[in-house]
């Protein structure tokens, strides 16, 4: 895998960290209920957490 192709996963993983975000905090102030989906959200982070580990490996070996 490239630095390129590793920069789009990190830009993707990215945006589901900052849905996430958004949806917890609409969620405090109440704006929307998710209690159905709240149990998957832990999910859908880890997801999000996974997509930005490619770009820091591949940017570390770059760099050496």
């Amino acid at each position: 895998m490239n630095l390129k192709n590793a920069t789009q996963l990190a830009i993707i993983g990215v945006s589901v960290q900052l849905f996430l975000a958004f949806l917890y905090f609409f969620n405090t102030i109440r704006w929307i209920e998710i209690y159905e989906i709240y149990e998957y959200l832990s999910f859908f982070h880890i997801i999000g957490t996974a997509l930005l580990l490619p770009f820091f490996i591949i940017l570390f070996k770059s760099q050496k």
